[in-house]
Parts: structure tokens; C-alpha cells; sequence
């Protein structure tokens, strides 16, 4: 085998063997599109979310049914006062007829997040919390019996095409009940 016929074959395997490393690294090394569900009769479900929130480092959007917990809300106040984003979307009839509720509605308003109503006669029950990072979903509303008594589920994920999905939804809302 001459000289140049060698090199070439050194430098296939050279090339095969970067191809392999390259492949392995990806498989076993690379970030994946981590999803989790928890279910609040083992996880506390108000903990998931605010780790989420607190993991935000451009914009914190939500949509939820009933919120009447105060540590999620203060978790939403902490991310406007660190200059992020915060919008968030409630249910009318629950900002109506919940007074720790519309307590909490009104204080994010007076805080400067951007937070609407719907506005139609059906309900508005969503339970969606999404950021540049990932998004959370479920049957979870941010309530104390959602996390100690009912059994609900919540889906957080870093997904990045299904986090823009989510986001894309709530942008719409957003327009529709400005």
C-alpha cells in the first residue's frame, strides 16, 4: 500500500471516529426535552411553579382559573420587581365571586402586571404558566386545596417547541382581552 493510500484511510477513520464521538456526546451529554409530571399528592405543586418563576430571566406570562395563594403571587411580584415581564390572564367570574382572589388580581394591577379579564360568559380555565424557559400546564389552579387536598396533576417541561406554543396562545389572549 503506497504512502497516500494510507494517509487517506487514517484520515476516513479520523473522520469516522470524530462522526462517532460527535454522536455519542449528543445522545448521552446534550440537554433534552426535559418534561416532568408531578402529582400534588406527592409533590408540592405552588413549589414547582415558583422554582419556574424564579428560574425566568425575560418574561413570566400565566393563565389561571381560581389563585388565591399568596406565595404565587409574591413569586409574580418578585419577577416584576427584578424587571421581568409579567402578564397574566384571570377568570371574571372568579375575580367576581372569590374576594381573596380579586385581592390578589388587584394587587399585581397595582404592582404594574399587565393582567386582564375575560370577558365572555363562559369561564376562562386555563391553568398555564409560561417563560422563555419552559412552561407549566395542568389541572392544577394555584389554590391551598390544589395543593393539599385535590388530586391534580402539573406538566413543566423545557420543551422548546411546545413552550412557544403555549406562549403563542397566551400572546392571543392577551390581544383578545386587552
Amino acid at each position: 500500500m503506497t504512502k497516500a493510500k494510507e494517509k487517506v484511510y487514517i484520515g476516513i477513520i479520523l473522520v469516522l471516529i470524530a462522526a462517532s464521538a460527535q454522536s455519542y456526546y449528543s445522545f448521552a451529554y446534550a440537554p433534552t426535552q426535559q418534561i416532568e409530571v408531578y402529582y400534588n399528592q406527592e409533590h408540592a405543586l405552588n413549589e414547582k411553579l415558583i422554582n419556574t418563576i424564579r428560574d425566568a430571566d425575560k418574561f413570566v406570562y400565566f393563565a389561571v382559573y381560581t389563585f388565591t395563594r399568596y406565595d404565587l403571587k409574591d413569586a409574580l411580584l418578585a419577577a416584576k420587581y427584578r424587571g421581568l415581564e409579567v402578564k397574566g390572564i384571570m377568570d371574571k367570574k372568579q375575580n367576581r365571586d372569590v374576594e381573596l382572589q380579586r385581592e390578589i388580581f388587584n394587587e399585581l394591577k397595582n404592582a404594574g402586571v399587565e393582567i386582564y379579564e375575560q370577558d365572555h360568559a363562559s369561564i376562562m380555565h386555563l391553568k398555564v404558566l409560561v417563560t422563555e424557559k419552559a412552561y407549566a400546564s395542568g389541572s392544577f389552579n394555584w389554590t391551598s386545596a390544589a395543593t393539599n387536598l385535590n388530586d391534580e396533576v402539573l406538566e413543566i417541561g423545557r420543551d422548546q417547541n411546545i413552550r412557544q406554543q403555549y406562549q403563542n396562545i397566551l400572546e392571543k389572549m392577551f390581544e383578545k382581552y386587552k
